[in-house]
């Protein structure tokens, strides 16, 4: 598949619930999008959830980690890393998948990669690379801070993403004032404290309503009081 000389490939597969892609790297660029089902991807600095609807550009020669929550049908797009333009894809990103990159990325998978392409791949991979670089980034992406204190609370919270602590509290489990904390996590990740701990909370939730759980049990296991307070946490961050 990477051998090839396409410019574009388009790769579609089922995967059973709990398939695992270790950790491995790509010589071309890659998006991974499902048009069903929930990935869960990982690299060093970011943890990504994947439903259906968004897709993570992950740029050329990037470790990586691809968890399968529930059946997944992958259609995953790998583009080559020299052509014109395509270095704007050196950057891991979840992006929004149109309805129209959506079509086109199933359009060029239904064709089998064909070899000399003929002028319906060409012109639905030049489309798709249009499309793929006017994608909007999503804010399901949950950055990982550098600092060794800041990770060991963050780690804390994704083993219990229901905790009732408070802001005070984790900065005290850091060994850092509030104001301190707060600060050196927004400098790190880029968003606040409170919004990564909500950007968790809805990728738990994704995960839980994937494995076909309850939505009254999920909320009650992520600390809230229903499923609809979930779900208007879910639709503010998605």
């Amino acid at each position: 598949m990477q051998s090839l000389p396409h410019e574009v490939v388009g790769y579609a597969r089922d995967y059973p619930v709990g398939y695992v892609s270790t950790w491995h790297r790509h010589p071309r660029h890659q998006l991974l999008y499902a048009i069903s089902g929930l990935m869960m991807a990982e690299t060093e600095a970011n943890s990504y959830a994947i439903p259906p609807g968004y897709g993570l550009i992950v740029p050329a020669e990037q470790p990586h980690e691809t968890r399968m929550v529930g059946a997944v049908l992958l259609q995953s797009l790998y583009v080559r890393a020299d052509l014109p333009g395509a270095e704007a894809l050196a950057r891991c990103r979840l992006v929004t998948v149109s309805p129209l990159l959506a079509q086109l990325i199933a359009a060029l998978c239904g064709m089998g990669n064909p070899w000399p392409m003929p002028p319906r791949a060409l012109h639905l991979s030049q489309l798709i690379l249009i499309e793929l670089l006017a994608a909007p980034v999503s804010p399901l992406a949950l950055p990982y801070p550098a600092n060794p204190r800041l990770r060991r609370v963050c780690d804390a919270l994704i083993a219990t993403p229901a905790s009732p602590r408070s802001l005070d509290d984790w900065a005290t489990e850091a060994g850092m004032s509030r104001r301190t904390f707060s600060r050196h996590f927004q400098m790190e990740t880029g968003v606040s404290f409170g919004k990564w701990a909500q950007r968790l909370r809805c990728q738990a939730a994704l995960r839980g309503l994937a494995q076909g759980r309850p939505a009254a049990r999920v909320a009650r296991d992520l600390g809230y009081a229903n499923a609809y307070t979930m779900a208007a946490m879910m639709r503010r961050i998605t």
